[in-house]
């Protein structure tokens, strides 16, 4: 789109208001003492309303940002007092005995993500910042090949500089690396989607701050990824899986798996007579160094999540994220290119450069070279580990059939239409932001691969009707977590961006 249909125009516009995109804004207020406009757009309805992590944090950065009252005041849970590493059996677990320092989460304070992105957005609004929620953009505006701004569902708005923070899969980047492509890193970016509850327990004080993660059990040794347990306050366990999207198997069902974990007698442990009260899923990006996407292009900055920036060997983001958006803030306060001493976790993440592609083969495999690539300070005696397109990571299914979905079995093992009341969902009944253009290619996939995508949607948005030949779309059951922009063999998904302030309403996930 052209700028020229523009009208509004401010200085700086940031879209996406989680811990990057506000990061970035403060940094600025507070340097340009309300001489800047500076405008963020936030898709839900309410502040932290579509942001999900884990989370333990690394404070530093968020410390760095804020004055010490500010910092004090925020919504930051227990520091972590037990952290434990294990290996699941189907019926048993390892306790894995030597933890890498990196990976190490004692003392680290545990944090909700909607919860930190609501008091950010309120530190930042007390600084001058106009955020404006519910406001989509949906495409970017253009002067020649420089970003001049964004097209909402009402008005287009201009801006002398653009800075994207929609997370990991976001379709204005996408616009952005189609006309600079060389932002792009060297490997392709590879994604997990991760699957989470927030469980309802009795008061147990002794477990406060407990941290577990696992791996193994229900994914085997041919799929990345693992589960965490954290103990956020007295009543109420984080739980949740991330499954790696670069999996092999078709008929694989993370929701499925999901709950397969959940019954595991070890996570049992932790949520016995508990149930759940809410429920989310995201895309994380796992590739790491060489995945990441250059930050800065003409008009625009990209940064946190949309720009790759997750240390999976770490299992941390969010101070990257806000290192992220104050080096952005600086730059465009220096008017001048990034800088990247002003990203000092950078190193953390350049010195495990192939851990995560060291996974591509299996488990094991992946755990000898990716143990080798730490101590090595991410370099291999054979490069770097080449990352595939998730889409073309499917076998073929064959004549086996795949899961079906399973019905409610109790309060803590539910079946996903009753995890998906829990994520407070809030569409029209005729939305209609999801497509499959190509009739034919459906009809081939569901021959081929039998409709993976009636599995790895973590919401149900895709039914198989009653010939399995097509799909019927829910689109009102969407969690916009675009998982299914990455993952459908033929690339037959059409994922536009919704009408204002729909989706899920995140409270504490």
């Amino acid at each position: 789109m052209q700028a020229a249909e523009a009208q509004l125009k401010v200085d700086v516009l940031v879209v996406g208001a989680g811990p990057a995109g506000l990061a970035c804004a403060i940094r600025l207020a507070r340097a340009g003492k309300g001489q800047r406009q500076i405008m963020v757009l936030e898709k839900s309805a309410q502040l932290g309303g579509h942001l999900l992590s884990g989370a333990v944090m690394r404070p530093q950065a968020l410390q760095h940002l804020l004055m010490p009252d500010e910092y004090a005041a925020l919504p930051i849970g227990p520091l972590v007092t037990r952290d434990t590493f294990h290996a699941l059996l189907p019926k048993g677990a390892i306790r894995v005995p030597f933890v890498p320092p990196k990976m190490r989460m004692r003392g680290l304070p545990l944090v909700s993500l909607a919860q930190l992105g609501s008091a950010l957005g309120d530190i930042a609004t007390k600084l001058g910042v106009e955020i404006l929620t519910s406001q989509t953009a949906d495409a970017l505006l253009w002067e020649g090949d420089r970003v001049s701004g964004v097209r909402t569902l009402d008005d287009p708005i201009l801006a002398d500089t653009t800075v994207l923070a929609e997370g990991p899969a976001g379709l204005l980047t996408k616009a952005v690396l189609a006309r600079h492509p060389q932002l792009a890193g060297p490997n392709l970016q590879t994604y997990a989607l991760g699957i989470k509850e927030i469980v309802e327990v009795p008061a147990n004080p002794a477990l406060l701050g407990t941290v577990a993660h696992t791996f193994g059990y229900p994914l085997g040794i041919n799929i990345y990824g693992g589960g965490f347990i954290y103990h956020m306050d007295e009543t109420h366990v984080a739980l949740g899986l991330a499954i790696a999207l670069d999996y092999h198997d078709p008929a694989t069902y993370p929701h499925d798996l999901f709950r397969r974990w959940k019954r595991h007698p070890f996570v049992q442990r932790h949520i016995a007579g508990g149930k759940t009260v809410e429920y989310g899923a995201r895309l994380v990006p796992e590739g790491g160094w060489h995945s990441r996407l250059g930050m800065a292009a003409p008009g625009a900055f990209i940064i946190g999540d949309s720009a790759g920036l997750v240390d999976t060997m770490e299992l941390k983001g969010i101070h990257l994220a806000v290192e992220s958006g104050m080096a952005a803030a600086d730059a465009i306060i220096r008017g001048d290119a990034l800088r990247q001493e002003d990203m000092p976790s950078l190193d953390g993440l350049r010195r495990t450069a192939n851990y995560r592609a060291a996974f591509r083969a299996s488990l094991p495999i992946g755990m000898a070279a990716a143990g080798l690539a730490w101590i090595s300070g991410g370099r291999l005696p054979w490069g770097r580990i080449r990352q595939r397109d998730e889409r073309q990571c499917l076998h073929e299914i064959g004549h086996r059939q795949p899961p079906l979905p399973q019905p409610d079995n109790g309060p803590l093992d539910l079946g996903l239409d009753s995890d998906l009341f829990l994520a407070r969902l809030r569409y029209r009944p005729d939305t209609d932001h999801i497509a499959i253009p190509d009739a034919d290619k459906c009809r081939e996939c569901f021959q081929r691969f039998a409709a993976p995508c009636t599995r790895f949607c973590p919401a149900g948005v895709y039914e198989a009707d009653a010939t399995r030949t097509a799909i019927h779309i829910r689109a009102e059951n969407c969690v916009q977590c675009r998982c299914c922009t990455l993952k459908c063999p033929y690339d037959n998904i059409r994922w536009e961006t919704p009408e204002h302030g729909v989706g899920p309403d995140y409270q504490n996930v």
